[in-house]
């Protein structure tokens, strides 16, 4: 029995170690990169193999791996690390990731690993002294000290120690005696129980530790029947019975110390969970992610050396495309929790992690639909916290997620990937780390995840993958939607719709406003070109004091709820059937576009059809037009930009074609960048030149997202003191600022159509009394200079002042002193207010100036994207301001204005009403307007596409 035995299982370990080599060895490997003494012996083989996929559980980088082996010397000491890594581990680890490691369970790498360790000991106890072997566990496999000896126990052949049958060998008689007694009165079976076997499905591939399991199992169905149904035996009977069940316990104990952790595990009587578990695990792993099998898909450990390297395309889709912060992913074997450093104090937490005994911690919130996991990151030296946290929340409802936690229940473990946001929001790799989780939580978690599973699945397990890859693409569309939402609404979404009466939110918007303010007082110093002792610090450290606040603003149960809420409140920015907002985003440089609209009660999502269009050759191209220089011939520059509308055709055909469909009226639009440079609403819509956008639609404006058309919307009105205020500035007398004469004109224009007028004009003119004389405001004009800036918080207008960083009213002082609950419209009619020089990929909602009145409440900012000249400004300025003091609303008064300029009705002999008003008050300013704009037309025909409107209008 015992030689039969032996056969079986080493029939299983040639088996496993085959499929291990067969599997994981790359074919374009030569073994000649290998020791001899590794590429001669399989098992040593299998073990190399199963240890590189382990190696990348914690995150240690192909090179580093490579180093190992070769200072193991298991590779020859001429072949270089870099050949190596990449002819070697990476293309195991590339297998890995796409099929799990090749035995039952796919997932165990560990287990794997383990396992042919302890296999590899017993094979090498065999040829080797115990104590070489000692030394080679140690140094070759990296085994801790603690567990050498553990190892070393297992054997070539276990079943040498292998204990007694109880029913057929009389050597323990006294316990052979009893088993037969109690069979013949029928008070034992002959047999292992069915239900037994079956319940241990991994004993049918292995009949020898079966056999193992069968012996164990009647020796203690023995003791439970003696102590069932036996009475009255004396004593010398009861102590020799004894002596041979602690004969057979110890003989038991020696075969099981021989035999490895895995196969241990096959002799337990599983819980109905665990089994349910594997079940859910085997077939679930038949669906595969495209990005996971990328040899870029993950980062790796911080001190593994690797190079810092870009971010994988799906981390910046998450974070870029997606508005991701933090988020879970399954990469293979490996569960991910994505974690976005913001801040140095979000870095400085997360690097806390790298170093060793780091304090670090999970709490976890579970509900019958949701399981929230929060990692709570250790306190770095010098912070008095309270400790930063981080939420990863897995779905109930939804397969792939439940599917998801159960598997990161069953490994027990999770790789962080840190990247942080840099600069004007690019990313940067800092690495990945690894995370044990506790075993009860692990257990805790796999129960919640059973329980969706048998909910959602129930027996069918079958069905996991194909309800993996298909279950919410009915949603597409709506996803696609409140992607972009989360991504581009993040800076004003936080400050304009944080509930009022949160208990943190009154402090959360402090310090913003604070924050602010210091980046005014940097932006100010910038502008003049001097250093501003300590700007820079206090800037950095009101970062970081909104950063923490936002997070604990985040972690409120009831901010939660209205967080999730505000998902839904973008109906009532769309109180028609006529109206629709759209979206353009960039997937992996490639262009989407998804709206959403009304029909009757319902709200409806759609992605529209476009051709896969590349987005990197439009961008290269908006972004050298957007940064021509200001005496580029106007030809050269307009040739330029037709040409570019031109390419955005295929863009905005869709949009007209499929909204038309729908009896669409008014559109908003909320571009991606670099498009957002462009004046989407001049783009043609067919390839005869015979409309544009503004001519399909009877409105187009513009909108960062649906959640702040709608929290402006629901905001607090306050009643405006002033109706009209005009603020005009020439520039005169400001270092570097050339002097202008178009602002005063308008402000001539304007206060002769609106009566009570607030005038402010030259040394009144002032950042401070324009903010100040604006809150009170229903319509504010800004007639000026504008200015763009690389720092988006230095871009403003400039007023009044001793020096340029004095005079300007830029973005950041807005946000810091800005009240504008009272105001229905801003109109900034100056050069560039409604653009950026920003050239970072991310998504942002406030690089222009325009956003930041936006962002203080104002309803909507008429702004512009290129220089204008002081004519354009006057002619704009008077059409629009008539047709508002005829009763025309902000949209409806842009649109007007727009149709006038774009169909050159100036050339028009007679004009009446509002338009001969407007037309005699630029006559007043400048008699040969008519001719001038001729001209000027004739060096760009899309002179009047740099006007557009953003807000709610």
């Amino acid at each position: 029995m015992q030689a039969h035995l032996t056969q079986i299982r080493n029939t299983w370990i040639n088996g496993l170690v085959l499929k291990v080599c067969h599997q994981l060895w790359p074919e374009s490997c030569s073994t000649e990169m290998l020791a001899p003494w590794v590429s001669g012996d399989q098992v040593t083989l299998a073990t190399v193999l199963s240890r590189i996929a382990t190696q990348d559980i914690a995150g240690r980088s192909p090179e580093v791996i490579g180093e190992r082996l070769r200072s193991a010397g298991i590779v020859v000491p001429e072949a270089p690390v870099p050949m190596v890594a990449s002819g070697l581990v990476m293309p195991v680890l590339r297998r890995v990731r796409a099929d799990g490691v090749p035995w039952d369970h796919w997932w165990d790498a560990r287990g794997l690993g383990v396992t042919l360790v302890e296999l590899w000991t017993a094979h090498r106890l065999s040829q080797q002294p115990q104590e070489a072997v000692r030394r080679e566990v140690a140094t070759l496999w990296r085994v801790p000290e603690g567990h050498v000896d553990v190892i070393l126990d297992n054997s070539i052949d276990p079943f040498s120690c292998l204990p007694p049958d109880l029913l057929v060998d009389p050597t323990l008689s006294t316990a052979n005696m009893f088993m037969r007694g109690l069979l013949a009165l029928g008070k034992a079976s002959a047999v292992l129980d069915d239900n037994f076997l079956r319940s241990q499905p991994g004993l049918t591939a292995r009949p020898d530790i079966a056999e193992v399991a069968r012996r164990l199992h009647r020796r203690t169905a023995l003791q439970h029947a003696v102590q069932r149904h036996i009475r009255d035996i004396s004593s010398e009977v009861e102590s020799a019975l004894r002596q041979d069940f602690e004969a057979w316990d110890a003989q038991m104990a020696r075969l099981a110390a021989r035999l490895t952790a895995h196969e241990l595990e096959l002799m337990r009587d599983a819980p109905e969970n665990e089994k349910y578990r594997d079940k859910c695990l085997i077939s679930g792993q038949k669906y595969r992610q495209v990005y996971q099998l990328l040899d870029d898909a993950l980062l790796w450990e911080p001190s593994s050396g690797a190079p810092e390297g870009r971010v994988p395309d799906w981390i910046h889709e998450e974070i870029v495309v997606c508005g991701g912060r933090a988020i879970h992913r399954q990469a293979g074997l490996h569960p991910v929790w994505l974690a976005t450093a913001e801040t140095d104090a979000n870095l400085a937490a997360m690097e806390a992690l790298l170093t060793p005994g780091a304090q670090y911690g999970f709490n976890v919130e579970a509900t019958d639909h949701r399981v929230e996991l929060w990692l709570v990151l250790p306190v770095p030296p010098g912070d008095h916290g309270p400790a930063l946290r981080i939420p990863y929340s897995y779905s109930m409802s939804w397969v792939g997620s439940a599917w998801e936690l159960l598997h990161l229940a069953a490994v027990g473990y999770t790789r962080l990937v840190v990247v942080r946001l840099v600069g004007d929001g690019e990313l940067r790799a800092v690495g990945s780390i690894w995370l044990q989780l506790p075993e009860q939580m692990c257990m805790q978690l796999q129960d919640a995840a059973v329980a969706a599973l048998l909910r959602l699945v129930g027996d069918d397990a079958e069905s996991i993958p194909w309800l993996r890859a298909t279950e919410g693409s009915d949603q597409a569309a709506k996803v696609a939607f409140f992607s972009c939402e989360i991504a581009k609404a993040e800076d004003l979404h936080d400050e304009l719709a944080s509930s009022a009466d949160l208990t943190l939110a009154t402090h959360f918007k402090n310090v913003t406003r604070r924050l602010a303010d210091a980046r005014a007082r940097l932006a100010a110093s910038m502008l003049d070109g001097k250093e501003l002792p300590g700007a820079e610090a206090e800037v950095k450290s009101e970062v970081e004091e909104r950063q923490r606040t936002l997070e604990l603003v985040r972690g409120e149960p009831e901010n939660d709820a209205k967080g999730a809420a505000s998902l839904h409140d973008v109906d009532s920015a769309f109180v028609t059937e006529e109206s629709a907002f759209v979206h353009l985003i960039n997937r992996n440089g490639r262009l989407q576009i998804t709206a959403r609209w009304r029909q009757g009660d319902r709200t409806h999502f759609e992605l529209l059809p476009l051709r896969d269009l590349a987005l990197s050759g439009i961008s290269g191209a908006v972004r050298d037009w957007a940064s021509y220089p200001s005496d580029l011939p106007q030809k050269a520059w307009s040739s330029s930009l037709r040409q570019l509308l031109t390419a955005c055709t295929e863009v905005i055909r869709p949009i007209a074609e499929t909204l038309g469909q729908y009896g669409i009226r008014q559109l908003t639009l909320s571009p991606t960048a670099p498009l957002e440079l462009l004046p989407l609403h001049a783009v043609q819509v067919d390839s005869s030149h015979s409309k544009t956008l503004s001519e399909v639609f009877d409105r187009v404006t513009y909108a960062p997202t649906a959640r702040l058309v709608s929290a402006i919307e629901q905001s607090r009105r306050r009643p405006a003191a002033t109706d009209m205020l005009m603020v005009a500035h020439t520039g005169g007398g400001i270092p570097g600022v050339a002097p202008i004469n178009g602002p005063l004109a308008e402000s001539r224009i304007v206060a002769a159509l609106h009566d009570g007028a607030k005038v402010l004009t030259g040394k009144e003119a002032t950042p401070a009394r324009a903010l100040e004389a604006m809150s009170n405001a229903r319509i504010v004009h800004v007639a000026s200079h504008g200015l763009t800036h690389p720092d988006r918080w230095a871009a403003g207008v400039v007023l009044h002042g001793s020096s340029l960083g004095d005079a300007t009213l830029t973005a950041a002082r807005i946000l810091a002193d800005g009240a504008f609950s009272s105001v229905d419209l801003v109109i900034l009619n100056a050069c560039r207010t409604g653009t950026h020089e920003s050239s970072a990929s991310r998504v942002q909602t406030l690089r222009s100036v325009e956003s930041a009145f936006l962002a203080r409440g104002a309803r909507a900012v008429v702004s512009t994207l290129w220089e204008i000249t002081s004519l354009q400004a006057i002619v704009f300025s008077a059409l629009l301001h008539v047709h508002l003091i005829n009763g025309a609303d902000p949209g409806s008064a842009f649109h007007d204005t727009i149709y006038y300029l774009r169909g050159h009705q100036w050339r028009t002999s007679v004009q009446y009403g509002p338009m001969d008003t407007a037309e005699s008050l630029i006559g007043a300013e400048l008699p040969d307007w008519r001719n001038h704009l001729d001209q000027q037309v004739a060096e760009n025909p899309l002179f009047w596409a740099a006007f557009k409107i953003t807000g709610v209008v």
